[in-house]
């Protein structure tokens, strides 16, 4: 199975996972890193790599960070290359529950482009559909 590793500011990695378990139940081979104000880009880089070491997987790694451009997307990128991994950023709870469906399921490639697609869907402006419904 595909194994996923979040990576947030804070807490947020861990919240997910909570709340995304309180929905489908509780996953296996799922990691978090949470990055704090102490830490350096640099010491977050060795502390990815320490969990893809420790992570291995053959059907490869869901890496899971929360904004593009930032301290825990930017510590994944070194590791494109020497490991199985796709990095996919803007995390909100409806990818990680897709994530967590569909993961037996994919192959990486396409369980990224899927957890994409899946997360952008769910981004709306809910009033404006529903006026429209009512019309």
């Amino acid at each position: 199975m595909i194994k996923i590793l979040i990576i947030t500011h804070g807490e947020l990695g861990m919240e997910m996972i909570k709340t995304a378990e309180l929905i489908v139940g509780k996953q296996e081979d799922v990691e978090t890193l949470s990055l704090t104000q102490m830490d350096s880009l640099a010491g977050m880089c060795k502390r990815v790599e320490e969990e893809l070491s420790k992570i291995k997987s053959e059907e490869g790694i869901l890496i899971l960070t929360d904004m593009l451009g930032g301290t825990p997307c930017n510590a994944c990128l070194p590791f494109c290359k020497d490991y199985n991994i796709e990095i996919i950023t803007g995390l909100n709870l409806y990818m990680l529950i897709s994530a967590f469906i569909s993961r037996g399921q994919l192959r990486l490639p396409d369980l990224a482009s899927k957890i994409l697609s899946d997360g952008q869907k769910n981004i709306a402006n809910a009033k404006e559909i529903f006026l429209k419904k009512l019309k």
